[in-house]
């Protein structure tokens, strides 16, 4: 399976961070194909910009929008972490959604409506949390699944294999962080029993 991480927090050793790496090891452990995008790392510039708008119109892809769209077609299967901020993406994922998964290649439209072009693909959307499950049991998990689900990723054509919420995060056990990383890989487990089936 070739896996592209998406991958956005800013502190080294926190729980985003450890969930990455464990990812990585089991992954590429496994026999797995992994590209990894950190974007904070990259220096991300998350702003669609009138340029970036005229050059993809134009069909003459900015560079920098181009080069992870490689990575995005590359891949069998992309998993998404970052904290929630304010009930969604930080936006510098945001961005990246805005300017990689662009008109003309993530979607396309005819006289009859938009279609997607990235079906086939599958995604895992790891969000951690600085609240308790019960704050977000009130609606917040159903808007934000409905946001990947049909605003986002299936749009594209991308299906949403799981989505999965680490609550909590500042005030956990350790074992209850071990279960979370069990969480993780056994969804990644489970993606990979798909695709390859």
């Amino acid at each position: 399976m070739k896996v592209l991480i998406i991958y956005s927090n800013h502190h080294e050793g926190n729980f985003n961070w450890q969930l990455l790496e464990k990812l990585k090891d089991s992954l590429l452990h496994n026999g797995h194909e992994l590209v990894v995008r950190d974007l904070y790392q990259l220096d991300f510039d998350p702003v669609l910009r009138t340029k970036d708008f005229e050059m993809i119109s134009s069909g003459n892809i900015p560079a920098d929008i181009e080069k992870e769209q490689s990575f995005v077609s590359w891949a069998d299967a992309m998993i998404f972490i970052y904290p929630v901020w304010w009930g969604g993406m930080p936006a510098i994922v945001k961005g990246y959604i805005d300017k990689v998964f662009s008109w003309g290649f993530a979607y396309k439209s005819n006289g009859k409506g938009v279609y997607p072009l990235l079906t086939g693909k599958n995604v895992i959307v790891m969000n951690s949390l600085g609240q308790s499950r019960s704050e977000y049991e009130k609606g917040m998990f159903q808007a934000m699944n409905l946001i990947n689900v049909e605003g986002v990723f299936g749009f594209c054509g991308i299906n949403v294999a799981s989505q999965l919420y680490f609550s909590s995060i500042h005030n956990i056990t350790e074992q209850e962080k071990e279960d979370y990383l069990n969480q993780a890989l056994n969804a990644v487990k489970e993606l990979s029993l798909i695709i390859s089936s």
